[in-house]
This record gives structure tokens, sequence and C-alpha cells, in this order.
């Protein structure tokens, strides 16, 4: 009767809380955060998914037990304005509850994306207000203290202080601009606004390391790109420098923006300095490690797809 039911919730389950924890807690991702993030797109993915899936199949699992075949004969009987005489007070409840979750977490996507967008917008405004214009993108305050940051969006600015200029040797100044223009390029705000809205509409533990990590994860993908570019020794030089300050944008956070070299917690940054000087060879199994990943992140997506549609 609950064929599809109890497999959905399983998975729910273990990906609403086991596996975040976890993958927090793993070390291959420093190394490969690429995949991890796609990984981690994944989980919130087929997660969600199924965590509305579950109460959908025991909501149609009187009709049928497969949550497919079950959906498209409660869709007939709607056209027809017609309540199967098969469902009771049960499958109304799971119906309710799939739906206010399905609109809590698209709602609060959506809504979470607008503010953030409005903020962006805002601190893009006032920044080319009060700053000097270095260049299309560069805005230089007249501030003390060192301080770097992007904000992202369409038309993304990169804010520096007079501090971080003062503080820093050109080719130090030069990673961080590279650090700040990779998040500018690549919009890693995007990769991370969706796990800021699910922490908000699902204010779980799991939920709040996932938005952590993979927050970490971008800033490390803007770190090697800027050590394509200046090196490592500069890079690691300039986040010692001015990766413990905060920034003349207080909510910078909560705008969604990643925060580049700017961060008020030392132990992220001392996790980046400490991969920057500790960087070890690639073993062959290390080099699995991504593609494992990868393939992990296509299967936990793709399985609970083909289980649903089969």
């Amino acid at each position: 009767m609950f064929a599809d039911a109890w497999p959905l919730a399983i998975l729910a389950i273990l990906l609403a809380w086991p596996v975040p924890v976890v993958l927090a807690r793993a070390a291959w991702p420093k190394r490969h955060p690429r995949a991890a993030i796609a990984l981690w797109q994944a989980v919130g993915v087929a997660g969600g998914l199924s965590l509305i899936g579950a109460p959908l199949a025991i909501g149609v699992a009187p009709l049928d037990g497969h949550l497919r075949t079950g959906l498209v004969e409660l869709s007939r009987d709607a056209l027809r304005f017609r309540v199967p005489e098969a469902l009771g007070l049960g499958q109304e409840i799971a119906f309710a509850f799939a739906g206010v979750l399905a609109i809590r977490l698209v709602g609060v996507t959506l809504l979470s994306a607008f503010r953030i967008e409005r903020d962006l917008r805002r601190q893009r405004n006032a920044v080319d207000l009060t700053a000097e214009h270095a260049d299309r993108q560069l805005r230089v305050l007249e501030h003390a203290a060192p301080a770097a940051y992007c904000l992202p969006g369409t038309r993304p600015r990169i804010v520096i202080t007079e501090g971080t200029i003062s503080a820093l040797a050109p080719d130090e100044l030069e990673a961080v601009l590279a650090h700040e223009r990779a998040h500018a390029r690549w919009r890693h705000e995007l990769v991370v606004q969706p796990f800021v809205a699910w922490e908000s509409a699902l204010p779980l533990p799991p939920a709040h390391r996932a938005t952590a990590a993979v927050t970490a994860l971008v800033e490390m993908l803007a770190d090697d790109h800027a050590v394509r570019s200046s090196g490592r020794p500069a890079l690691a030089r300039a986040l010692v420098a001015i990766g413990g300050t905060a920034g003349p944008v207080p909510n910078q956070r909560a705008a969604g923006a990643p925060s580049g070299l700017t961060t008020t917690a030392p132990t992220p940054t001392l996790d980046r300095v400490h991969r920057l000087v500790r960087a070890v060879a690639v073993t062959g199994r290390e080099r699995l490690v991504g593609p494992a990943a990868w393939l992990a992140a296509v299967l936990l997506v793709a399985g609970p797809t083909w289980f649903v549609l089969r």
C-alpha cells in the first residue's frame, strides 16, 4: 500500500539530518570544493523532493501504492471535481502537510532571493555614492580598517578600504582582488542563497551546517582562482593580514553576499590559511574522490526521480 512512501520517508530523514552532519565533518571537500558543492546541492534538492514526496505518497496510497500513478488518478478525479471515496482524514492531513511544506520551501526561497537582491542593490548604490570609483567594478572606501568584500549581482561591486591598500603588499592586494573578482564573475551568491533560504524555512542544526559548509566552500573556490594568478603565499599573507577583520558593511552576510576575505569568525579563515600553506600532493586515490562525489550527486537526484517516475 505504501510502496513509495516509506523509501521516500527514509531518504528524507537521512538527507535532513545524518547525511549533512557527516558531510559537514568530512575533510575531502576542502580538496574538492566544486564537487562538494554539487553534492551539497544534490542533498538539498533530493531532500526537499523526498520531504514533499513522502506525504504525497501516503496521501495517494489508498488509490495506488505508487506515487506517480496515484497522483495521475487523483488528478483525473480533481478534473471531474470529485473527491475519491477511498481518501480519509489521514490522507487529507498528508496532502495538507505536503502542500504547506512545498509552499513554505518555495515561498521562503523566492522571498529570500527578493530580499537579498533588494539589499544588495541598496548597498551597491550606497558604495557608488560614498566610495571612490577605481574602475567599473572596484570601489575604494575611505576607511582605516582593512576590509574587502564583493557585492554581487548583474552589476557587481568589489569594495576595499584604504586600510586594505595600506596593509597589503602589491601581490597580496592583487590576490585579494582576484579572490573577489571570482565571486563576482561566477555569481557565488547564487550557490549560497538557496541554502540560506532553506535554513530559514527549516531552522534545524543540519541546515545551519549546510549553509556554513557551502559558504566556506565558495570561499575556497575563490581562493583557488586567486592562487592561479597570485600564488599561495600572497593569498595566505593577505588572509592573515585582513581575514579576521570586520567589514564596513555589517549586513553583508545577511544580504547573502560572499564575505570574501572579510569575516568576524576566525575559524573559517584559519582553515583557509591552513589549506593554502599545507597543500599536500594528491594521490591516485584522492583523484577519484572528486569524480565519485560528482557521480554521487547525479545518482542522488536521478535515483529518487527514476524511483517515482518508473
